[in-house]
Parts: C-alpha cells; sequence; structure tokens
C-alpha cells in the first residue's frame, strides 16, 4: 500500500490468541504509528491484541535509484539504529507480546503516478548497486531478529516489479536470511498483481498479502453486499494456497471511515476534495464485519495486521478523524469482538 510519510516513522503492528479452538493462533495486529512502551501498550492488549509489528523504513529517491538512504539523509547508517529496535522489541516481548520485524522502503521523490511496487533500476550497475544495498539493509535487520528472538521476519514488502523479474535474487537473499536468522519468514505481496505471480512462496513460512481487495461498487455499503465481494478474492488466495500449501497471512488491511471505503480500501484520505461529505463510521465497520464473518475462520488463513493505529489516540480524535484508523470508533468493538 502506498505510504504518505513525512520523515522518519516507525510504525508497530500488535496481536494476540484467540479463546476459541479453530483460531488459537492467529495472528490478531494492527498496525501502530508513534513510540511504544508498557503503558501505551495497554489499551492493545485490552482490546484482544498480542503481535507487534516493527516496520523500520528506508528512503530511496525514485523507482530508478540504487541508493538507500536511511535515517536523516546518511546513506545506510544502520548500525546506531540497533539499540532503538532492541529496546522497542524487549518492551513487547516483556508484555508477552510477540514481534514481526517489517522493513519497508519509501520512495521521497518518485516520478508521477510511481510508487514502491515500480523499484527497478534500468541500468545493469544500478541494479548491482541496488542489490547490493538491499542485501544490507534486510540483512542487518535479519541479525536484529537473531538477536532480539524475533517470531517472524519479512523480506520486503510490494516490491512487485522486482518480485516479478528478479525472482533469483529473491531466492537467494531468502537462503542467506536463512543461514543468519532462524524464525519464520514471509513477504508482504501486494493484492492487485503480486501474490499470484510469485513463484518463491515454497521458500517462506507464509503467504503474506496487503489486504486491500476491492469490495463493492457501492457507496454505503451492507456487510452483505461487502461480503459478496469477498468470494472471488477468496478462490484466487484458496488457490495460492493450495498451490504452495503455506497459510495466508494478511499482512496489511485497513478501511477508512468513508461511505466509499470498501470500492477503493486503498485510496488515502489526503486524496479526498471533500471527505467529510462521505463520513461513514457504520461503513468502516460493515468492512470488519464483512471480513469477520467471510475470512476468518478459514482454516488457511493465519491472522491479519490492521491498518492503522496511533500509540498516542485519544477518544476526542475519532469525531475528526476520517482515516484507517478504528479507535473510538464503531469498527474497534468490532475488531475487539472478533479477536476474542
Amino acid at each position: 500500500m502506498q505510504i504518505a510519510i513525512a520523515g522518519f516513522l516507525i510504525v508497530f503492528s500488535i496481536g494476540f490468541i484467540s479463546s476459541s479452538d479453530q483460531s488459537n493462533d492467529k495472528q490478531k495486529g494492527a498496525h501502530v504509528f508513534g513510540s511504544l512502551n508498557a503503558t501505551n501498550l495497554q489499551p492493545f492488549v485490552k482490546n484482544n491484541y498480542n503481535w507487534i509489528t516493527i516496520v523500520p523504513y528506508s528512503g530511496q529517491k525514485n523507482e530508478d535509484s540504487p541508493n538507500l538512504v536511511y535515517h536523516r539523509g546518511n546513506r545506510l547508517e544502520l548500525d546506531r539504529r540497533d539499540s532503538v529496535w532492541s529496546h522497542q522489541i524487549q518492551v513487547a516481548h516483556a508484555l508477552g507480546l510477540k514481534v514481526f520485524l517489517k522493513p519497508h522502503i519509501w520512495m521521497h521523490n518518485p516520478s508521477e503516478g510511481k510508487w514502491r511496487s515500480d523499484i527497478f533500476p534500468t541500468n545493469e550497475d544500478n541494479w548491482d548497486l541496488w542489490q547490493k544495498n538491499y542485501r544490507k539493509f534486510i540483512l542487518f535487520y535479519a541479525k536484529i531478529a537473531k538477536k532480539n528472538n524475533v517470531e517472524l521476519f519479512c523480506i520486503g514488502t510490494e516490491l512487485s516489479r522486482l518480485t516479478a523479474e528478479k525472482s533469483e535474487f529473491w531466492e537467494t537473499l531468502i537462503k542467506d536470511i536463512r543461514h543468519i536468522y532462524s524464525g519464520k519468514l514471509t513477504y508482504a505481496a501486494n493484492w492487485r498483481n503480486e501474490f499470484e505471480k510469485i513463484t518463491f512462496w515454497k521458500d517462506l513460512d507464509y503467504i503474506g498479502i496487503q489486504a486491500y481487495f476491492p469490495l463493492t461498487k457501492n457507496t454505503y455499503p451492507s456487510v452483505e453486499q461487502i461480503s459478496e465481494g469477498w468470494q472471488k478474492h477468496l478462490l484466487s488466495i484458496e488457490q495460492v494456497h493450495k498451490k504452495y500449501n503455506r497459510k495466508i497471512l494478511f499482512t496489511e488491511m485497513g478501511y477508512k471511515s468513508t461511505a466509499d471505503s470498501a470500492i477503493k480500501p486503498w485510496e488515502w484520505i489526503e486524496n479526498y476534495s471533500n471527505p467529510k461529505d462521505l463520513v461513514s463510521y457504520e461503513t468502516q465497520a460493515n468492512c470488519y464485519k464483512a471480513f469477520f464473518s467471510q475470512v476468518w475462520d478459514k482454516d488457511w488463513f493465519e491472522g491479519v495486521h490492521i491498518w492503522q493505529l496511533r500509540s498516542d489516540y485519544s477518544e476526542s480524535d475519532s469525531t475528526l478523524n476520517l482515516d484507517f484508523t478504528p479507535q473510538g470508533k464503531l469498527a474497534e468493538g468490532v475488531i475487539s469482538k472478533g479477536f476474542e
């Protein structure tokens, strides 16, 4: 999913273990922006979450650039961040939460209409340098994962063109990661044109999907209308599951508090001219009701990490916030109940 970010962000995701026999092992997560500590994690634990996903970003100028820039403009200056990630992981583990480490690339000056999925160095020299830099980026975090006993590690996120045309690179990278890190591995594939085409799922532990599937053409849809929209997507998802015999993990999924949120779930609120004209907390809640009724109990389904919550959220924010967060809205209760 495309992400609008100002400066340097850390993203977190949390989940918990269900009390029902069928979903005891499902991941119940939510991406959370902001710093985390034992105090501001408590509301998520209370609402039935028990996984935290830490998402460190590396910057890249545009889709053709071979260079990755880390923090404050320093190219791949990684080592001084070791203590930051270790501390966040330790905070989560101290509360009994499992950790999913999920590095992303953010393009800060892409060509018009381009985003992360379009990254593809166009000449051999640029490609050689890009893969060298990406390996350094990912293997650094694989070492962090090993050092801190992280339970799940993501090898990449929505790099659609690279997974389609450079599969050998990913197969080799997976082997190199496994030499360092012995935990579970996944990749976060785009829903639109990537997850069905990837050939290296056999080398990973879960099939990861950024699950922003379009579910209806209607504004203010009912739960039944949204549920109907899931059916064709469930068929394609299950086919990939059967082909590779791997469980499906929704590495990201979310819905805005707008009447059209099930039409283009991936659309950012910043792209709306008059978003308040479409406010609908009921539609957001209906989207989650349909998800729990149609997807959650599938035996091939590993879990979900919901987009996008804040660690510093207050109840008064919900009256103005039409974005993805379910906090303080009808959807919050739907999710908490679904995760019981």
